[in-house]
């Protein structure tokens, strides 16, 4: 399978060159902590490239990335005919943008899995340094330990800031959940760090409250094993 990705370009939401103003919700940076339904899809057959685009409206400016029939993705929120998308290369360049859903066909979500089948090291989005790593324990728990950075994509400076995940968690078929409480709580924290994760292949899709580390760090997105 091919993936149209092109290098260089980490968020298609924000799009290059001049367009219409957004509107309020027209913003697709990827997975949000106010997201609450998640599916899985995959670019239908047609044609060669399907485009992101920066809002879910006919006007809306398109971006330089692209899929190709085949590429998987994962869907937040819906609007107006359009999917907000988050696409992650093998390569680690990870994308977000809206994509037409009539180009899209569903995957079927597996939601009875055994917890094997969550074990791994995960990677997201390599410019936020995005680790994941979970292994089976005793019965039927699984031991998720993880690591991300505020990113400076294109920098070459050292993360900005770091968070770091270490639980110890009974998963719901392909679902878990649990939080984390801080053990340095900041001043302007006010709650845990909360942590939502759902198996739809071929990613694991994670979620979190920004809370789960220094300022700008979040381990929310797609991942990949590997």
């Amino acid at each position: 399978m091919r993936h149209g990705l092109l290098a260089g370009l980490a968020v298609a939401g924000l799009a290059l060159g001049a367009g219409p103003a957004w509107a309020a919700g027209d913003e697709c940076g990827g997975i949000e902590p106010a997201d609450t339904a998640f599916t899985a899809a995959e670019v239908s057959p047609g044609p060669a490239r399907l485009y992101f685009l920066d809002s879910p409206r006919a006007d809306s400016t398109r971006a330089n990335a692209f899929l190709v029939p085949g590429d998987a993705v994962v869907l937040s929120r819906q609007r107006n005919g359009y999917g907000c998308a988050s696409y992650l290369h093998t390569s680690g360049r990870a994308t977000a943008g809206w994509l037409p859903l009539d180009a899209l066909r569903p995957v079927p979500e597996q939601r009875d899995v055994l917890p094997t089948a969550w074990a791994g090291r995960w990677s997201g989005h390599r410019g936020l340094e995005q680790q994941v790593q979970i292994r089976p324990r005793s019965v039927g728990l699984l031991q998720v330990e993880g690591t991300a950075g505020a990113g400076r994509p294109g920098t070459g400076l050292a993360p900005a800031g770091n968070g770091t995940l270490a639980a110890e968690v009974q998963p719901q078929g392909n679902t878990l959940a649990f939080s984390v409480a801080a053990e340095t709580p900041r001043r302007d924290q006010g709650e845990a760090c909360r942590v939502r994760m759902l198996l739809l292949e071929p990613y694991l899709m994670v979620q979190d409250n920004h809370r789960c580390g220094d300022p700008g760090v979040s381990f929310s997105g797609v991942y990949r094993r590997g």
